[in-house]
């Protein structure tokens, strides 16, 4: 992933050190540095952290752990206050959501905005997506790539006023595509589908509008004349998503995000935060949200692991208060009863599902050149040990 470090700095009061130490820093604790050019980082994101790392956000908490230094806030930690308010004041009769599989698409948020102002948008956000290798577009559709880039979840707008309306509301619909169905995309290329494609639709019309989780059609593409959105934050299935966007050769930054599978709950903050940022640079008034959940995750898991462990598989002699410091620098919530550490994973460290996942933070955090090195036992009836691995 492509991160800037003046980005970066926003998420932290202390000033960081100079690009190579922070390369440094990820290279020896999490992970490789691909380029390094000017304000622009080349992060190589490994799979099983890619549901929160490929984010500017999940690689400041990533680097505030490494460094310990603390971070000036988190917006995964912060209240959905806003969209509180919003269902609470305005309940959304404006729009309906159909979802044929919820196996296929765990969460679908839609907002109406109405009486936003498209135009070009502001210098240090188009400077922002600049710095990473995005060019602008609009303010709304910019906005939307900022928030992706931001925090991880990606998002997309429709032009209300292409979609049908019939009793005041409006019915976006998520479903698989029939065999031979077709969508001309933003770019302007026409897509022949097949059935494993997830489409999103003008649910009245029957008509195709985006491919979900992979880019958006020209039927409701933004204009300079749109003054009338529908916002979407959703979270559709990895493996459909994946083999979707393989099928048609389509690959995007929407679609690298969802093939790894983010929590859905991230939905709802990529929701929050985009809704802001569009009233703060286009205007316009959040008519309501609605938020169809059908397959809402387990509840946050916890995780236990022993001192005893951590150490027998690390080879290490590590002391409960250095192992309790990790926890505390990752900001993983954590009880210890008798040397049993147990851990609450956050929503969005899906990759924190078994012990050896919380010996594997301490010993990359702590730093494996901490760890004293060990020579393999010799037995005299097997060899020399750095033969044997060879026959």
């Amino acid at each position: 992933m492509k991160v800037s470090l003046k980005w970066l700095q926003k998420y932290f009061d202390t000033q960081l050190p100079s690009a190579e130490k922070i390369a440094d820093a990820y290279t020896f604790h999490a992970f490789e540095i691909e380029e390094i050019e000017g304000d622009m980082m080349d992060v190589k994101v490994l799979p099983n952290r890619a549901a929160d790392c490929l984010s500017h956000r999940g690689l400041a908490t990533e680097l505030s752990a490494i460094l310990n230094l603390p971070l000036t806030s988190d917006p995964l930690r912060e209240a959905l206050q806003g969209l509180t308010l919003y269902n609470k004041v305005k309940p959304c009769n404006a729009i309906k959501v159909e979802i044929e599989d919820p196996k296929k698409c765990a969460r679908y948020m839609g907002a109406l905005v109405k009486g936003v102002k498209v135009g070009p948008s502001p210098e240090w956000l188009r400077e922002a997506l600049l710095a990473v290798g995005q060019r602008s577009i609009n303010n709304i559709v910019d906005a939307t790539n900022y928030v992706m880039l931001n925090i991880g979840q990606p998002l997309h707008a429709f032009d209300a006023q292409k979609l049908t309306q019939k009793d005041g509301a409006y019915a976006i619909g998520v479903r698989s595509a029939r065999e031979g169905e077709k969508i001309t995309t933003l770019s302007g290329e026409e897509y022949t589908l097949t059935s494993n494609i997830q489409l999103i639709t003008d649910a009245h019309a029957d008509a195709p509008i985006a491919l979900a989780g992979i880019k958006g059609g020209n039927a409701a593409e933004l204009t300079e004349a749109t003054t009338d959105i529908v916002v979407e934050s959703a979270n559709f299935d990895g493996t459909v998503t994946r083999r979707g966007a393989q099928t048609i050769k389509l690959f995007t930054d929407a679609s690298l995000r969802f093939q790894n599978r983010p929590s859905p709950e991230l939905a709802a903050y990529g929701m929050r935060d985009v809704l802001a940022l569009i009233a703060d640079i286009a205007g316009g008034e959040v008519i309501g949200v609605v938020d169809e959940y059908p397959a809402r995750p387990e509840p946050s898991r916890e995780v236990s692991v022993t001192l005893a462990k951590i150490n027998g598989v690390l080879g290490s002699n590590f002391t409960k208060e250095e192992v309790e410091d990790v926890f505390k620098r990752l900001a993983l919530p954590y009880m210890i009863v008798n040397d049993v550490f147990t851990v609450t994973s956050p929503f969005e460290r899906t990759d924190l599902d078994i012990a050896e996942a919380l010996v594997e933070e301490v010993g990359r955090i702590i730093g494996y050149d901490q760890i004293p090195a060990t020579e393999l036992p010799f037995d005299p009836a097997q060899g020399n040990p750095d033969q044997a691995r060879y026959r």
